[in-house]
């Protein structure tokens, strides 16, 4: 009966959220003090993010890979998915005052799902990312730095939670691409270049981005560079995709710039009257950072330098990056 063949291939071609398998578990944490951050020790502005995000090989069907990923464009494609669930907190540079000076930088907290889709070659990767949340007292950010602040010693209280931003959900997409040049061997050290152009738009950002990042080392990973908490992790690499043996580890410079359209923890709501100061239109930032691998464990350290943000702001910031995860395929 050649309906059964018809009928056969319709279900090997059809697809659901159920074909999805678990490629890695991610959690990081970002702060401007503490362990951290090895440079200084702050409190203040972008002063915290945490986040846990789970990665998935969506197990594609040959007609959907080539829908998203056309030959003609793309070689032999991988595919990943991503969700996140993240947090950030931002605090004027006066935790102490409970009524901090108006042009200093408000008080803002982000709660947010971040789901991801990805594509990516040999040489090229695309993310597309879309975040959901919701900026405000809504996001927990006030009782989870009193919650820190009281846990350890020596620590100031936060005073100015009564001046954060107003209640809001919060939506943003956002898009960037990324090259792999080919890899270098120099000393036996492999070494590889990292260029990306990304944006982000929405009611919490509107800005664009560039980036390159160098990174050498031993067994490079088969990715487009480092998971980083504000930026994104590569979704669609295997467990096994990080070279021969058991033992894998890179160093890595990154150096960017973002162009800034809007910045809600700068420019207050977009609805509600609240708190805001001048944000600066160009931002540049750089990051130095390692990475390492042993079987399915990885985890990583970087630490980031940022120029002024808004226009009061009486110098640059840095903080400090921890990532840690466990791949699962092997």
């Amino acid at each position: 009966d050649p309906t059964n063949g018809i009928e056969s291939l319709t279900e090997s071609e059809s697809w659901s959220l159920r074909d999805m398998r678990l490629r890695d578990s991610t959690i990081y944490w970002d702060n401007d003090g503490t362990f951290a951050n090895l440079v200084d020790n702050t409190d203040r502005f972008y002063t915290n993010g945490i986040g846990i995000e789970l990665s998935f090989d969506p197990n594609l069907t040959s007609s959907l890979k080539e829908k998203l990923a056309p030959a003609g464009a793309w070689d032999d494609p991988r595919f990943g998915f991503g969700v996140a669930l993240k947090q950030r907190i931002y605090t004027s540079e006066f935790i102490t005052q409970s009524n901090p000076p108006a042009d200093d930088h408000p008080y803002g907290g982000y709660l947010y799902f971040a789901f991801s889709f990805q594509r990516a070659d040999d040489h090229k990767h695309d993310h597309f990312g879309l975040d959901l949340g919701v900026v405000g007292d809504w996001s927990g950010a006030q009782n989870m730095q009193e919650f820190i602040h009281s846990a350890y010693p020596d620590q100031d209280d936060p005073e100015g939670w009564d001046t954060q931003l107003a209640n809001e959900l919060a939506i943003n997409f956002n898009y960037e691409r990324t090259w792999r040049s080919e890899k270098a061997e120099l000393w036996g050290i492999e070494m590889e270049m990292l260029p990306a152009l990304g944006f982000e738009v929405g009611n919490v950002a509107i800005m664009g981005h560039a980036r390159m990042t160098l990174r050498g080392g031993h067994n490079l990973p088969n990715d487009f560079g480092p998971a980083t908490f504000l930026g994104h992790k590569d979704h669609t690499v295997q467990g096994n995709d990080w070279g021969e043996g058991d033992f894998s580890f890179y160093l890595y410079g990154t150096v960017g710039a973002d162009a800034v359209g809007r910045d809600i923890f700068l420019d207050g709501n977009t609805f509600a009257s609240s708190r805001s100061t001048d944000s600066e239109p160009f931002v540049a930032r750089a990051s130095v950072g390692i990475v390492l691998r042993y079987k399915r464990l990885y985890a990583g350290w970087a630490q980031t330098f940022m120029t002024e943000r808004f226009e009061s702001q009486p110098s640059g910031q840095t903080f400090g990056s921890v990532v840690l995860g466990y791949s699962y395929q092997f």
